[in-house]
């Protein structure tokens, strides 16, 4: 928690170095953002433990004068098998396979600053779908059973945290941030899932009609 706060501190004084440049670079205000982004996502699974997986996905960001809301929708890439789980009335832990982790995020952000560098936090929803999730190992009546617990348990819906920055260019902005969020004892998953996230993002469209002049 120290080092985030530092961490913090350090990027609200770069934005504010930064700020008498905006006035050159408004364009970020009322605006719709389309991005890409790539990055890590972690999480864990009784066997083997924490899982490093990379992901891919986009973005939505439609502004406002210094909050946003944020749309983004993210996958994992790879086929995950893991064992360990534990299941009612069946003995043993059978291994469970799932095409990675399906991600979409919903949160309302808040820009405290008008620099070229912005950082940015807030937080919202995300649902978190293992697809495909099935079990292996098993046969007859046992099978059964523990598939529909795992599709049961194989999505959720979890409170989520952002923080990070972006650097803009006119309607062009590179960022950067980091997502975590607490799942649920419901959810096949346990523990808690950390992204890792850095892309682009370009203003298409404006998200309203409205007078650039009007903007601080």
């Amino acid at each position: 928690m120290r080092q985030l706060r530092r961490m913090l501190a350090l990027a609200l004084l770069s934005a504010a170095a930064a700020a008498p440049a905006s006035a050159q670079n408004p364009d970020w205000q009322y605006q719709w953002f389309w991005g890409v982004k790539g990055g890590i996502l972690t999480y864990s699974l009784p066997t083997p433990g924490q899982v490093v997986s990379p992901q891919v996905g986009a973005e939505w960001l439609i502004t406002a004068k210094r909050t946003a809301l944020y749309l983004g929708v993210s996958q994992t890439v790879g086929v995950t098998e893991a064992d360990g789980f534990t299941f009612t009335n069946v003995s043993g832990t059978p291994a469970v396979t799932f095409d990675g982790m399906r991600r979409i995020q919903i949160a309302i952000l808040v820009f405290p600053t008008n620099g070229v560098l912005q950082p940015y936090a807030g937080g919202g929803f995300v649902i978190e779908t293992l697809p495909n999730a099935a079990v292996t190992g098993l046969t007859g009546t046992a099978a059964t059973t523990v598939q529909n617990a795992v599709d049961g348990a194989s999505s959720g819906g979890f409170f989520i945290t952002m923080v990070g920055a972006q650097l803009r260019m006119r309607r062009l902005a590179v960022f950067g941030h980091l997502q975590i969020s607490p799942q649920g004892q419901d959810f096949l998953l346990g523990g808690s899932s950390t992204s890792l996230e850095f892309g682009v993002r370009y203003a298409l469209t404006g998200a309203r009609e409205d007078d650039v002049t009007t903007r601080r």
